[in-house]
C-alpha cells in the first residue's frame, strides 16, 4: 500500500530577477521518508523549504497539501528577540499540544473529539508538557535554559531552534542545514532523533555522513528542475553522472541533426519548396530547444605557502583558565611543515580559544608558545572576516584595487570572482543580496586571498555545497603549508587530516592522535574501554572481602519431611510405569495391540524418564539435608 503523499507540486516556477530558482518543476514528499535536498548554492533549496513551510509562495504552480498535517520548520538563519529566555522559545513548539488540552479539558467527557483528543496526547507522550520540554532540552545537551537567548553561541542558538522544531512532532519536518555549528555528538543525538521519527523530513544538509545514515532518497534542484534518486550519496552521484551522460549524448545527437539539415538547405533547391516546409518546422522545433545547463566548476586557489623550517609552532606546557573553568591544562605539542590537523570537541570546550594561544592573541597562564619567524598565520575565526553588505562582490575582494597577487600568479579581480563561480551579474550584487552559500564561497575567496604558510580555517565547512566542500578539501589536501582546520564535519576531517586534536571531558585535558577522525574514534574507544577496565578491577581490589557464609546443619522442617516420603513413593509408581511401557515396546505383538499408539507412548516414556530423574535429584539433595543434622 503506498503511503499517502504529504505535499506535492506540479509545473512551479519562479523567477527572481534574471535567476530561475525553479522552472516547470514538480516534486512530492510521502508520509515517512527521510528525502534530502541537494544543489548548488543559491539555486534555491532553501526557498523551497519556505514554499512547503507555507512562508513563500512560487509565481506559478499547483500546490496539493494533505488534509490536516502539521509542517514545523528550522530556517538557516534564526534570531529570537534577545530578552526571551532559552527555555521560552523551545516552549514556543508546544504551542499545538497546549491548545489540544485546553481543548480536552474543555469539552465532556462522553464527547466523540474528547476521545479523538485524549487518543492524540497519549500517541505524542504530551500529557506532561514540562517532561517533554525537558527531555528535548536535554537530549540536543542545552544547559541553563532560563538564560537569555542574547548571550548565545552560534552553535548554542542552532540547538535552540532545532529543540523548538522538532519538539513539535509534526507530519511533515523541514531542516535547514540543522548540523552546522553542531559538535559530533549533538549530530549523533540528531540521527538517532531522525532515524526513530514516526514523521517525513525535508532537510538540506552538506554532511556526508548524516545524509548517507538519514536519507532515504535525494532530491536534487539542478537549474530549475528536481531530479529524485533511492538511495545513499554514493548512489546519487552515480545516477547523476548517467543522467548527465544521457543528456550529453542527446544534446550531440541534436547537433549533429541541425548541422545536416542546414548543409541540405544549403545545397538542396528542393528545400524551398512547399512539400518540404515540415521538414524545415521540424528543424526549428529542434533548433529552439535549450542544451543541457551545466553548472561551472569552482576553482579554489590557494597559493603557495612559503618556505617553513623544521620547526614552526611549539607549545610547551600550556593552561589557560576563564574564570574558574578551566579549558586548558599542561597541553604540549609541536607544528611542523605539512601537518593538517583536525581539531575536535563540543561546543564552548575552548578550541577558538586554543587557536588564539597558537597565533597570539591570547596568551597562556602558565607554559609557553614558541613562534618560528617564518610563519605568517592566516587566520578565519568563526565569526569570519566582516563583510559590507552594502558592498558588491567586486568591491569585497578588490578593495579599490583591478588585479590581486596570489603566490607568484597576478591575476584580475573578475577572473579571481569567476574561479569562485561569480558570474558577471553576481559580481556586480551587493552582498545583502546573496544567498548563505554566496556568502560563504566569497568569505573562502577572501580568505585565501590572503596566502599564508600556516592557514587556520574555524567551521569553513557552513554553508558550502557538497560540490563546494569537495573541491576545498583537494584543494586543502594539496595545500604545502601547515593547516589547523576547527571541524564538525567527519567526512572533511576523515579527508583531510592526518593528525587529530580532541578536547575531551570539562576538565582542560586535551587528546592527540595522529590519523583521520575515524582512527581517534577507534583509539578512544579502546582507552575508555581499557579505563573501566581498570576502574573495576581497582573496585574489586579496594572492595571489602564478603562475609564467609557457615554452612550450620538445619532440621528438615515438616513440609519438607512429608515431601520426602511423597518422593519415595512417587518414584516407585514412576519406575512401575517405566516398565510397564517397555514391556509393551518389547511384545512381539506390539504393533498388533498398540500400533495407532506408538507416538502417545513413546512421549510420555521420554516424560517419565524426565520426571523420575528430577525425583531422584530431590530426594538425593532431602536425604543429604537429613542425614547433615542427624
Amino acid at each position: 500500500m503506498a503511503e499517502r503523499v504529504l505535499w506535492a507540486v506540479e509545473n512551479m516556477s519562479l523567477q527572481i530577477g534574471r535567476q530561475i530558482l525553479f522552472d516547470k518543476a514538480a516534486m512530492s514528499i510521502s508520509d515517512g521518508e527521510r528525502v534530502a535536498l541537494v544543489g548548488r548554492n543559491g539555486c534555491g533549496k532553501s526557498t523551497l523549504l519556505k514554499i512547503v513551510a507555507g512562508e513563500e509562495t512560487p509565481s506559478s504552480g499547483e500546490i496539493s497539501v494533505a488534509r490536516n498535517i502539521r509542517i514545523a520548520h528550522m530556517p538557516q538563519n534564526f534570531e529570537p528577540e534577545p530578552d526571551r529566555s532559552v527555555k521560552e522559545v523551545v516552549r514556543e513548539g508546544l504551542s499545538w499540544f497546549e491548545n489540544l488540552h485546553q481543548r480536552y479539558e474543555s469539552l465532556p467527557a462522553e464527547s466523540p473529539e474528547h476521545e479523538k483528543l485524549e487518543h492524540l496526547l497519549s500517541c505524542h507522550n504530551a500529557w506532561n508538557l514540562d517532561n517533554k520540554l525537558d527531555t528535548i532540552l536535554d537530549k540536543l545537551s542545552i544547559s541553563n535554559p532560563e538564560r537569555s537567548c542574547s548571550g548565545l553561541s552560534g552553535g548554542e542558538l542552532r540547538r535552540v531552534i532545532l529543540a523548538r522544531t522538532i519538539i513539535a512532532e509534526p507530519d511533515l519536518l523541514l531542516l535547514d542545514e540543522p548540523t552546522n555549528h553542531l559538535d559530533v555528538d549533538t549530530i549523533a543525538g540528531i540521527e538517532e532523533f531522525l532515524a526513530n521519527y514516526r514523521g517525513a523530513c525535508l532537510f538540506v544538509t552538506h554532511d556526508r555522513y548524516f545524509l548517507d545514515r538519514i536519507a532515504s532518497r535525494i532530491i536534487e534542484l539542478d537549474n530549475g528542475k528536481f531530479f529524485s534518486c533511492e538511495g545513499s550519496y554514493a548512489d546519487f552521484l552515480i545516477a547523476k553522472e548517467e543522467r548527465e551522460y544521457a543528456e550529453d549524448q542527446a544534446e550531440n545527437r541534436r547537433r549533429s541533426f541541425l548541422r545536416r539539415e542546414i548543409e541540405w538547405v544549403r545545397r538542396s533547391p528542393k528545400a524551398r519548396l512547399r512539400r518540404n516546409l515540415g521538414r524545415l518546422k521540424r528543424y526549428d522545433e529542434i533548433a529552439s530547444q535549450n542544451a543541457p545547463v551545466r553548472t561551472g566548476r569552482m576553482e579554489l586557489v590557494i597559493p603557495r605557502a612559503s618556505h617553513l623550517g623544521n620547526k614552526v609552532v611549539d607549545l610547551k606546557e600550556i593552561s589557560f583558565s576563564r574564570g574558574e573553568r578551566c579549558l586548558i591544562r599542561d597541553f604540549s605539542f609541536e607544528f611542523t611543515a605539512n601537518q593538517k590537523i583536525g581539531v575536535v570537541g563540543v561546543n564552548g570546550c575552548g578550541k577558538t580559544t586554543l587557536l588564539k594561544l597558537i597565533t597570539q592573541q591570547l596568551q597562556p597562564d602558565a607554559g609557553e608558545v614558541f613562534v618560528a619567524p617564518t610563519v605568517e598565520f592566516n587566520y578565519v575565526d568563526q565569526s569570519r572576516i566582516a563583510l559590507n553588505p552594502e558592498h558588491t562582490v567586486c568591491e569585497e575582494i578588490g578593495e579599490g584595487h583591478t588585479f590581486i597577487n596570489l603566490g607568484e600568479e597576478r591575476i584580475s579581480i573578475w577572473g579571481y570572482l569567476k574561479r569562485f563561480l561569480f558570474e558577471d551579474e553576481r559580481i556586480n550584487t551587493q552582498i545583502k543580496h546573496l544567498s548563505g552559500g554566496e556568502k560563504a564561497r566569497l568569505m573562502l575567496a577572501k580568505i585565501l586571498r590572503g596566502g599564508g604558510n600556516f592557514l587556520i580555517l574555524d567551521e569553513p565547512t557552513n554553508d558550502l555545497d557538497l560540490v563546494s566542500l569537495r573541491i576545498l578539501e583537494e584543494a586543502l589536501a594539496d595545500y604545502n603549508g601547515c593547516l589547523i582546520v576547527v571541524s564538525h564535519d567527519r567526512y572533511f576531517l576523515n579527508r583531510i587530516c592526518t593528525h587529530i586534536i580532541a578536547f575531551e571531558g570539562n576538565n582542560g585535558s586535551l587528546f592527540t592522535t595522529v590519523g583521520d577522525f575515524d582512527y581517534y574514534q577507534t583509539k578512544k574507544k579502546e582507552r575508555m574501554t581499557a579505563e573501566q577496565e581498570n576502574k573495576r578491577r581497582e573496585e574489586v581490589k579496594t572492595a571489602p572481602p564478603p562475609p564467609v557464609r557457615r554452612n550450620t546443619p538445619r532440621k528438615l522442617s515438616f513440609k519438607e519431611e512429608r515431601e520426602l516420603e511423597s518422593l519415595e513413593q512417587t518414584i516407585a509408581e514412576t519406575e512401575e510405569r517405566i516398565a510397564e511401557i517397555e514391556a509393551m515396546f518389547s511384545d512381539p505383538d506390539f504393533f498388533a495391540r498398540h500400533g495407532k499408539q506408538t507416538a502417545e507412548l513413546q512421549r510420555e516414556l521420554e516424560e517419565r524418564k524426565h520426571s523420575l530423574e528430577n525425583a531422584y535429584t530431590r530426594w538425593e539433595e532431602l536425604e543429604s539435608k537429613k542425614e547433615s543434622f542427624q
